[in-house]
């Protein structure tokens, strides 16, 4: 692990951090701990090329522009924190990424970790998955805004298939399609409460898939916002060809 010198060298330390924020800046967390085994690639899906710069570039890229984001957090595999420092955060010059942490064994240890590496607590936190490099920054700043109201705010968007509950190889029952969002991220979160959540996940030894799971698991209010269909996640071959696609008519 690295830290970044004034110059933008390198040097060991327990996580890279060198920027100091305000109780009113929005930070992000970028989760990219994930191996993508789904993908069958040989290395993680978020360093694949994407127009011919690995995904978590487009990513990272979206969130530098964002005024509203003063600090990024990257959370990733211990044995791909050299690379992503050396040829990622250094080669293209992100600035705004504060810290690159290694993650934990499920997603929600990875994400704790990039709360844990931040410097100063926040009012807002957004979290996001490296391989959802469309997001668009009006998405970004309408989740934000959502927390306004709420504890969190997500987007999703309307499920087009009918939806059906099932048990084994039986169908129990249809479920109302008009009720169900498909979440994505980025998603956004109350500082505070996020970290409550967490605290109370760990003594209650619950894990869920999305941090706003927890924040309704323990008491929170989450609201929600139309997602975007170019914001897809990038599991497979097939998703990746989509997204060369999106990006080629932009």
């Amino acid at each position: 692990m690295y830290k970044l010198g004034k110059r933008r060298g390198w040097a060991t330390a327990k996580t890279l951090l060198f920027k100091e924020v305000t109780l009113t800046d929005v930070a992000a967390i970028v989760v990219a701990a994930g191996q993508g085994t789904r993908f069958g690639s040989d290395i993680p899906k978020q360093f694949l090329l994407l127009q011919n710069r690995p995904l978590i570039v487009h990513t990272l890229e979206r969130l530098q522009s964002a005024a509203v984001i003063s600090q990024v957090i990257v959370v990733v595999a211990k044995e791909w924190v050299d690379y992503i420092g050396r040829e990622i955060i250094g080669h293209f010059h992100f600035d705004k990424v504060g810290a690159i942490v290694p993650g934990g064994k499920a997603r929600q240890d990875s994400v704790l970790a990039g709360l844990q590496a931040l410097p100063t607590p926040h009012d807002l936190v957004v979290v996001h998955d490296a391989v959802r490099p469309l997001f668009s920054l009006s998405l970004l700043e309408k989740v934000i805004k959502g927390c306004e109201t709420f504890d969190a705010c997500v987007p999703g968007l309307p499920s087009r298939d009918t939806v059906k509950r099932i048990d084994g190889d039986r169908v129990i029952e249809t479920v109302p399609r008009e009720t169900l969002r498909l979440v994505q991220t980025p998603q956004a979160f109350q500082y505070k409460f996020l970290m409550q959540a967490f605290e109370k996940a760990r003594a209650a030894n619950f894990y869920s898939t999305d941090e706003a799971a927890l924040v309704e698991k323990f008491g929170g209010r989450v609201g929600w916002t139309d997602g975007e269909e170019i914001n897809l996640k990038i599991t497979t071959p097939r998703d990746l060809q989509i997204a060369e696609l999106f990006l080629q008519k932009t």
